[in-house]
């Protein structure tokens, strides 16, 4: 279903930072006040791009793309994106990771509905 409403945030943001340069973050949680599937990740670098990845359960990796492809969505330098993505909600968290270029890279993740 497509929500044409503003996003509007329905849990607690999370906010992490990548570890060295080319290295995966370690994973983290989402949580959810109420059922939502879109989260509005938040690009706090001016000049790095970020790869990030939601996924249901907390065993997965993160890489940059190649001519093999992988998985993961890019956010520019000083941007935001709304990705849709798994459901989560208050009995049922999402897990996430970030990789990127550049060290001490911060990224917000909220979870909610809106574009």
């Amino acid at each position: 279903m497509a929500n044409n409403i503003p996003f509007q945030p329905m849990g607690k943001s999370v906010c992490v930072k990548s570890g060295a340069a080319n290295t995966q973050s370690n994973v983290f949680t989402i949580t959810a006040d109420s059922p939502c599937q879109q989260y509005f990740v938040t690009n706090h670098s001016v000049d790095k791009s970020i790869n990030v990845r939601i996924n249901t359960t907390s065993d997965f990796n993160i890489a940059f793309p190649d001519a093999n492809g992988a998985y993961g969505l890019c956010v520019p330098p000083y941007g935001y994106k709304v990705f849709t993505g798994p459901q989560v909600r208050p009995s049922s968290n999402v897990f996430a990771r970030i990789i990127t270029d550049g060290a001490n890279v911060e990224v917000t993740v909220v979870p909610g509905e809106g574009f």
